[in-house]
């Protein structure tokens, strides 16, 4: 929910720095961005059109590097603990070349993005959960 997290959790390499004015993401909240690969940086500003903490979490672009974005964080009950799924339904150029470029290099770096998000939510989940680090998550 805290959308300052989001550069803690990006891969070495990948910049996703908040612009906007940090607070605690709001249904209906615009909230801009620089996301880039290496030097290479775009300004993108999206949306939250769905908010349902702690189940679902939805942003759409409004203007950045695609033609269409659209990003369910969906959170559901798992035995003892909570699934994360990310759902992103996206469109960078709408051809053919468009689209094999989305899977020849978009796709790839998406897929190793979310990966890598995941795994460091996963540790910082557990490192709270921890004998001693009640109330530090």
């Amino acid at each position: 929910r805290d959308v300052e997290n989001l550069g803690r959790l990006s891969p070495p390499g990948q910049t996703f720095r908040l612009v906007s004015e940090p607070k605690r993401t709001e249904m209906g909240d615009m909230q801009q961005f620089d996301v880039g690969i290496g030097p290479l940086t775009t300004p993108w500003l999206a949306e939250i059109t769905m908010f349902d903490p702690p189940r679902l979490l939805e942003d759409v672009q409004v203007s950045g590097p695609f033609r269409r974005w659209r990003h369910q964080h969906q959170v559901s009950g798992e035995g003892e603990g909570s699934r994360l799924t990310d759902v992103v339904a996206f469109r960078l150029l709408p051809t053919p070349a468009g689209e094999l470029l989305e899977w020849l290099f978009v796709r790839p770096v998406m897929l190793g993005m979310f990966w890598y998000r995941h795994r460091i939510t996963r540790g910082l989940l557990e490192a709270a959960r921890k004998p001693g680090n009640e109330g530090t998550g």
